[in-house]
């Protein structure tokens, strides 16, 4: 059997692959492939269509939105992902970005090794405690809870949230209050992390109109998918201070393109889609995908018998 696989996937779950089957870093013979491993490479109809011995696509991850699902519906082929296999090391970079544009790390890094500083002191450089401070969260699923736990249990914040699928009793059940609104999130909250999919309801709900009336103060992240929130506006809503600042582990485009205005901004700190990308989450999520292609392949297997 061939298995496509072209990323970067944990050293023990490769070898676990290569033990049973042919790895494809390509799509160049779809009609040759067996099974689908992907994290980020797109899966098209096309690729789904051409594929006439495909037996189930695999992310390597929680999200679906780089496979066309409903080709892979239309064809009887199953996809799996692995849910929950990277909520610590996302809430942790959430968490992280909120400390770093708190205490305006990326600023005051920059300014020495531009020798902007001679002395320490500088009004400039005072930033904030996160202690005590209202902390929004945009989704209440495992990672935003997550987030919103590390945050309440190791600095005392109070819980915020928007998520229409939950109601005022299960939100204070899970330690959190109700917003109605992300535009009324952000007139609260010093601090917002985005947990949320990507899907054509949630494209670009993050807008100019949000940050029209947020919290000058207000410090967004967002580790989820690019594209939930307008870059275009938050480049603006960053520039004329409307908020205070903001990070992105996601893009629209990844990479971003290089000259992209967002990334010049000293209030502003990207990273490449690396919130999973830890030893420990890798591990668990690499063998939870090989899990889920073994099992699907054996269910077909026991489906011709």
């Amino acid at each position: 059997m061939k298995i496509y696989l072209s990323e970067h996937i944990a050293q023990s779950a490769r070898e676990r692959l290569e033990e049973k089957f042919e790895i494809v870093d390509n799509f160049e013979h779809p009609e040759e492939l067996d099974g689908i491993i992907v994290r980020r490479v797109r899966v098209t109809r096309d690729i789904i269509e051409r594929a006439g011995k495909l037996k189930v696509i695999c992310m390597h991850g929680v999200g679906l939105d780089t496979i066309d699902v409903e080709a892979a519906r239309e064809h009887g082929i199953p996809v799996t992902r692995v849910p929950g296999g990277s909520i610590e090391s996302v809430a942790e970079l959430a968490v992280t970005f909120m400390l770093a544009l708190g205490r305006k790390l990326k600023y005051i890094d920059q300014g020495m090794r531009q020798g902007k500083f001679d002395h320490f002191g500088m009004a400039e450089m005072v930033g904030n405690e996160v202690c005590g401070k209202k902390v929004g969260l945009v989704g209440c699923g495992h990672i935003g809870l997550r987030v919103g736990e590390i945050m309440r249990n190791a600095f005392s914040a109070e819980i915020y949230c928007y998520d229409p699928m939950k109601t005022v009793e299960e939100c204070r059940d899970i330690g959190c209050q109700k917003v109605d609104t992300i535009k009324e999130l952000f007139q609260i909250v010093d601090y917002a992390s985005i947990s949320i999919p990507l899907l054509e309801s949630t494209r670009n709900i993050i807008n100019a109109e949000t940050f029209e009336e947020a919290n000058p103060d207000l410090i967004l992240v967002n580790t989820s998918r690019g594209g939930i929130v307008d870059e275009d506006a938050l480049y603006h809503a960053l520039l004329e201070g409307k908020i205070k600042g903001a990070a992105s582990d996601v893009f629209a485009k990844e990479p971003p393109e290089k000259d992209s205005p967002l990334l010049h901004l000293q209030n502003f700190i990207a990273t490449l889609h690396v919130g999973g990308s830890t030893e420990e989450a890798l591990e668990r999520v690499g063998n939870c995908t090989v899990d889920n292609l073994l099992r699907e392949l054996d269910n077909y297997q026991v489906a011709r018998e």
